[in-house]
This record gives structure tokens, C-alpha cells and sequence, in this order.
């Protein structure tokens, strides 16, 4: 049994080891510290409701903007995934790198693509990437094995990974999403005549997907039902921001952030779409094209959202006070 794979104990040691100071519901994290993090009543036993509950209330997070710590090791560009040894996996000249939280990145497969963009980690411990050059998904084992899953994508940008292991990826020119089977490369579209689909995520239970436009400032919401069979997509939020909307992510409580290219700002919307979105980060760079929570593993920090600057290459860690949805990877 891995403990990546208990996102909820992680979070439990998070409370235990977390150190954070609040300023005015600003969260303000030193490194590798989450934010909001209430203590734990020294009675743990069972029965015990503080010992279970999250370190976070969902009706009372901070609005932002957030204070971030400015990290310049970690090697990544279009996106970026953790392993289950610690570190941050990403992409940088076509060469895949490891960069532990602390220390120099190491080159780990070298020669993975000409145009690398999502990146994710499979259940199993196997990392997935897209490279748009040649239009095809690949799967890495952690020895650094390469394969090819499935071929013949039209810009396949942004990657999402459900409980079961399934791959979902946005054509961004082909303007569809496709579900393919992390293991046999097995594929159906559950979403077509999408304008320039781009980041993609799902709700906490994964009832429900959220894809960004990259061009019509919109976020559609694809239902699934309890087979898995997608609904049509309807409009969760619109005219958001430039309408170039680039990577995607949801919390635990069921909110929507995506990145907005070029303003380089991170929108938080509520779970119902309804209001106005937050703006979380922005005006440090001119492009954030995506963000992961940390692991919980060597250092990085599950409060904490890790946001990608290509313009500087930079990573942001912005502790926000509430972790990522249950996922059955780092």
C-alpha cells in the first residue's frame, strides 16, 4: 500500500507537521507549509470527530489574493505531474526531468518529444504526457521506460486522470475530449464540437468535468452518470477574463481554478458557477499554463498549489488552505 494513495491521511499528517502564519485572511506559507490548518484535539481516539476532520472549512476560505514562495529549481513547462518517490515531473526542451523539492532537477528521459504539454501520473505510479508534435499520448514507467498509448491526436493539450485510471485528454485544434484506458491505450469521445478545448478536471466525486476554452473564455461542465456515460456539455462559466484559458484544476471543496494566458492570472469559481470568480494570483509573470497540488511527499506541500511560470521559469507555491480532491495519484 502506497501512502500517495491516501490523499485524507496525508492531509492528517499535514495538520500535524504544517506551520503557517494569517494576516487578514491572507495566507502567508514558508516553505512547504499549507495555510488554514486547524490543530488537532490532543484525544485522537476513535470516535473522536477532530481527529477525521479536514483541515479546512469550505465555507470560510480565504478570498486572495495569496502570498507565494517563489521556488527556481524545479524544471517544468507546459505542466507538471509528482511522482511517488517526491519529485516534480516536467518538461523542458523535449527531455523529461525529476526535480526533488529540494535540489537540482535530474534529467530522467531524455529525447520524450519535440512539443511536450499535459502531464499526469497513473494510478500505478506510470506518468502520461502529450506531445503535440507527432499527435500522441505516451506512458512512462518509473525506471524511465517509454511507450506509446495512443496515437493520432489533433493538439492534445491538457490531461486529466480519474480514479480508474483513465487518461482524459483535450484536442485543442480537434476541438473534442477523448477517454482513453491507461493501460490498453482504449479510447471514446466524450465531448465533441468544443471551441479550442484546453485544461481539463474533474469534480471531487467525478461526476463531472470541467474544460476550458483557450480562445472563447468559456467553461463547460461535462456530466457523467453512475455508468460513465457523458452528457452533453453545458456552460459552468463565460466571458472569463482574455477567454484564454489554459490549465485547470478543482479543489476538495468543488471549486473551478484555471489559469488565464498572458494575464497570467488563476480565477476561482464556486462549484455552482455562480458569482464572481477570485483572483487567486496574478500580475508576477505572462504565463501560468498550469498548477497541481503538492503531493504530500518529499516536501511538497498537499495545501499548497503549485503554479507553473514559463515566462521566468518559475514555480509558485501558493498556500490557499484547502487541498486537491481525493485522486488516486500523487
Amino acid at each position: 500500500m502506497k501512502l500517495a494513495r491516501w490523499p485524507h491521511l496525508l492531509l492528517l499528517i499535514a495538520l500535524v507537521v504544517g506551520c503557517n502564519d494569517e494576516d487578514d485572511g491572507v495566507i502567508v506559507g514558508g516553505t512547504g507549509c499549507g495555510g488554514s490548518v486547524q490543530p488537532i484535539d490532543d484525544d485522537d481516539s476513535a470516535g473522536d470527530d477532530d481527529a477525521t476532520a479536514e483541515p479546512w472549512d469550505c465555507d470560510n476560505l480565504p478570498d486572495g489574493p495569496f502570498a507565494f514562495n517563489v521556488m527556481y529549481g524545479p524544471r517544468a513547462t507546459e505542466d507538471l505531474a509528482f511522482d511517488d518517490l517526491g519529485n516534480l515531473i516536467g518538461a523542458d526542451n523535449g527531455n523529461l526531468f525529476q526535480s526533488p523539492y529540494s535540489g537540482s532537477p535530474q534529467l530522467w528521459v531524455p529525447g520524450s518529444g519535440h512539443f511536450i504539454a499535459g502531464l499526469r501520473a497513473l494510478p500505478n505510479g506510470d506518468i502520461v504526457y502529450s506531445d503535440v508534435s507527432n499527435g500522441t499520448l505516451y506512458k512512462v514507467t518509473p525506471d524511465g521506460v517509454r511507450t506509446a498509448l495512443l496515437s493520432g491526436f489533433n493538439y492534445g493539450n491538457g490531461l486529466e486522470v480519474d480514479l480508474d485510471g483513465n487518461v482524459y485528454v483535450a484536442e485543442q485544434s480537434g476541438g473534442r475530449v477523448r477517454r482513453v484506458d491507461g493501460k490498453t491505450g482504449d479510447y471514446d469521445v466524450v465531448a465533441d464540437g468544443l471551441n479550442n478545448p484546453n485544461g481539463v478536471a474533474f469534480s471531487p466525486d467525478y461526476s463531472i468535468l470541467y474544460v476550458g476554452s483557450f480562445g472563447g473564455g468559456t467553461i463547460h461542465a461535462i456530466e457523467f452518470d453512475e455508468h460513465g456515460n457523458p452528457g452533453a456539455p453545458t456552460v459552468f462559466a463565460a466571458d472569463v477574463g482574455n477567454g484564454q484559458l489554459d490549465g485547470m484544476a478543482v479543489d476538495a471543496c468543488g471549486n473551478v481554478y484555471v489559469c488565464e494566458y498572458i494575464a497570467a492570472k488563476v480565477w476561482r469559481f464556486s462549484p455552482d458557477g455562480q458569482g464572481h470568480p477570485v483572483i487567486l494570483l496574478g500580475g508576477e509573470t505572462t504565463w501560468i499554463p498550469n498548477m497541481q497540488w503538492g503531493s504530500g511527499i518529499g516536501g511538497w506541500d498537499p495545501l499548497s498549489l503549485y503554479v507553473l511560470d514559463i515566462s521566468s521559469n518559475k514555480l509558485y507555491e501558493t498556500p490557499l488552505g484547502v487541498g486537491d480532491k481525493p485522486r488516486a495519484y500523487p
